[in-house]
């Protein structure tokens, strides 16, 4: 399993009760020159928890982090070779802030610096990063010859002395795995998990994953439950680990059966994940999303929804008392679970109170980009009477990428909705 930590994990750590306490934000600098002086202090970061710290607080203020990515592009494009104006700390951090703002071209470019700056130190560890930012970029853009390129120059090293290095090898072969899954070599991909000599509880884990992008729900499902016995005979790994690797298991084969439509079989599992982790918001969530979605359990649905944005707020406050998140991100509220409530309240026909939650799910710049959010928007906005909102609500959703194949289904529907939507409204 994946053992490197990356400053792209800031997100993820905070989650899990991680995250290192938040420095003093900077002042925001006004002229073109500030800003320069505000980058060049980039430079100071000499550890993973600074730069980590920085990053999150460059990503609140998004003009300002627009504007010092644009600048910052010119200051390295302008220099020459050997004066480049960003160490490799600073660097990586820039690379990963215009990552967050959508501006792959650029990351890619302070990336790339990244792993000529790690090779020019000698510096597995930096290389290490420098390969691991470069593959999950990759990823992001759907470059999977990219992923396959940047993993394969991971596996290279041979003996690595980095722990960094050793964590990075074990990721590179599992997305080498999942990258040929996704360019649809299926049967390769299924070779390569035995090439690899996975453990088989993971190895099994990875087969399922194939299985699924190649719409073999069963098989997929199988793996899973191979995948679970083989865990429960693995020796030598601690009792808490392996009660940790079956949740996710677990949680994998709820969402396996929901692509099988096997929702029953899908709450079954995610009823006893609810049980084994009661303060989870996620399962609640998921359990009731999906019983609304196939019109089961209307009422239950919707209380477990409310329960889930319940414990969302208790997370929340608890990272909040010790001081791993901001005032302002415990705040906000999840999209996915706004909208999994504003899903219920219309599915029950309450229109207005569910176009209010789903709106601000919409809302959510970073977690919002989804087309089966707005989706939802649109039809409320339909079942509203508000013919014209609708179309421009599913206009938008169509400018937004498919994150997972139901999203390339979702298209289809939607965009029959939207001329069906335009057709009707011409008739007016």
């Amino acid at each position: 399993m994946r053992t490197l930590r990356h400053v792209l994990l800031a997100a993820v750590m905070a989650t899990a009760g991680m995250m290192p306490l938040l420095a003093a934000p900077l002042p925001a600098p006004k002229t073109d020159e500030q800003v320069k002086e505000t980058l060049l202090k980039l430079n100071e970061l000499t550890t993973e928890i600074a730069v980590n710290e920085r990053l999150v607080e460059l990503k609140k203020d998004k003009s300002l982090a627009k504007r010092m990515v644009a600048i910052a592009a010119k200051m390295h494009a302008d220099a020459k070779p050997k004066e480049k104006p960003f160490k490799f700390n600073a660097s990586l951090l820039l690379g990963s802030l215009a990552k967050s703002q959508k501006d792959m071209k650029t990351a890619r470019v302070f990336f790339d610096y990244c792993e000529e700056n790690a090779k020019k130190l000698d510096s597995e560890s930096k290389l290490a990063y420098a390969l691991e930012s470069l593959i999950e970029l990759s990823w992001d853009t759907k470059d999977y010859d990219g992923v396959l390129l940047q993993c394969e120059k991971a596996l290279r090293v041979e003996d690595p002395e980095s722990k960094e290095m050793k964590g990075l090898q074990n990721y590179a072969v599992e997305k080498f795995v999942q990258a040929t899954a996704k360019k649809g070599e299926y049967e390769k991909a299924l070779q390569l998990v035995d090439r690899f000599g996975f453990k088989a509880w993971y190895g099994n884990q990875l087969r399922s994953y194939v299985h699924r992008e190649a719409d073999k729900n069963d098989e997929a499902i199988a793996a899973l439950e191979d995948a679970i016995k083989a865990l429960d005979d693995e020796e030598g790994l601690p009792e808490d680990s392996k009660n940790l690797m079956r949740k996710r298991i677990r949680y994998t084969m709820a969402n396996a059966y929901v692509e099988a439509k096997q929702v029953d079989k899908a709450a079954e599992v995610l009823k006893s994940l609810m049980k084994d982790d009661p303060d989870s918001p996620t399962y609640p969530n998921d359990l009731g999303f999906i019983w609304a979605d196939n019109d089961k359990n209307m009422e239950e649905s919707e209380k477990l929804i409310r329960k889930a944005l319940e414990l969302d707020e208790k997370l929340r406050k608890k990272l909040l008392d010790e001081k791993k998140i901001d005032a302002e991100t415990a705040k906000k509220k999840t999209a996915a679970y706004l909208d999994s409530l504003g899903w219920v309240l219309y599915k029950n026909k309450k229109y207005e109170e569910a176009l209010k939650y789903l709106l601000e799910a919409a809302e959510d710049e970073e977690e919002a980009e989804h087309i089966e959010i707005w989706d939802h928007v649109a039809d409320t906005y339909m079942a509203l009477g508000k013919t014209k909102e609708a179309i421009e609500t599913w206009t938008k959703s169509l400018k937004f990428e498919d994150v997972s194949k139901r999203d390339i289904e979702r298209r289809k529907k939607v965009t029959a909705k939207l001329q069906k939507a335009k057709a009707s409204l011409e008739k007016k």
